[in-house]
């Protein structure tokens, strides 16, 4: 079995052009913060072997066919915010948050309004004009948002709170995420403004690890409500999952 530490062989010509030259930059970042941020790291490791822990065990309970792929959509979702947050685009993380949590609440929204047929209805959502319609209609923010809130009060508090964090964090084009990356620069006669791609500041980038690990526990307690079957069989099993004490963390 090769070793997964094994050399990269880097490709002639790579890092001689801007972008291939930002990817190696971003990449040697995480590699830094792998090792100078071990403990944000280890959240967001748990994060995703808690996503893999219930993924695809045969012991579906959902109501619906469409909520499956919707939880490994929101872990899709959460593994790009985690490797854009360790490589250092904090802003950029944000917006892949919102995603994460998005996905987890539209799979709620479906599985606990089975007799309305959510799921069909999304999957339908191109079929027309009118199908588009209707299904943003019915998935609008405060529509799956109220049905969190009418399964779990004090979970609807929580994730409201991190889900209007994702859009004033950038999760949106926002004014927050322009002047987190932005330096201002002043000589005589001259103004200018440096915006930073890839942070390396400790203290902001354990702060968006930190948002990361939250978001996804945030998700994960939504995947509960709707696979709470798999959480109990884990447990039984001895295979802790590992969200009550991320949860109690956070």
């Amino acid at each position: 079995m090769r070793d997964k530490r094994s050399r990269i062989k880097v490709p002639s010509k790579w890092a001689d052009d801007p972008l291939s030259d930002f990817f190696g930059r971003a990449f040697s970042n995480s590699l830094g913060n792998f090792v100078r941020l071990p403990g944000e790291f280890g959240l967001l490791l748990r994060i995703h072997r808690t996503f893999l822990s219930i993924d695809d065990r045969g012991l579906s309970n959902a109501s619906d066919l469409s909520v499956e792929p919707l939880l490994r959509r929101s872990r899709a979702a959460f593994l790009g915010a985690a490797w854009l947050v360790t490589s250092g685009q904090v802003p950029e993380t944000f917006a892949l948050l919102r995603s994460c949590l998005e996905h987890a609440l539209y799979a709620l929204h479906i599985h606990q309004n089975p007799d309305l047929e959510l799921g069909e209805l999304w999957l339908r959502r191109h079929d027309s004009d009118a199908s588009l319609r209707a299904m943003r209609t019915v998935f609008q923010h405060v529509a799956v948002m109220k049905t969190l809130e009418n399964c779990d009060a004090k979970l609807h508090a929580t994730l409201e709170k991190l889900y209007q964090r994702t859009v004033d964090a950038d999760g949106h084009p926002d004014e927050r995420g322009i002047a987190g990356s932005t330096l201002a620069s002043a000589s005589p006669g001259r103004k200018m403004c440096i915006d930073s791609h890839l942070h390396d500041n400790p203290i902001v980038l354990r702060a968006g690890m930190k948002a990361a690990a939250q978001a996804g526990a945030g998700a994960l307690s939504i995947f509960e409500k709707i696979f709470g079957q798999r959480f109990e069989i884990l447990e039984i099993l001895g295979i802790s999952t590992d969200l009550t004490e991320l949860q109690r963390e956070l």
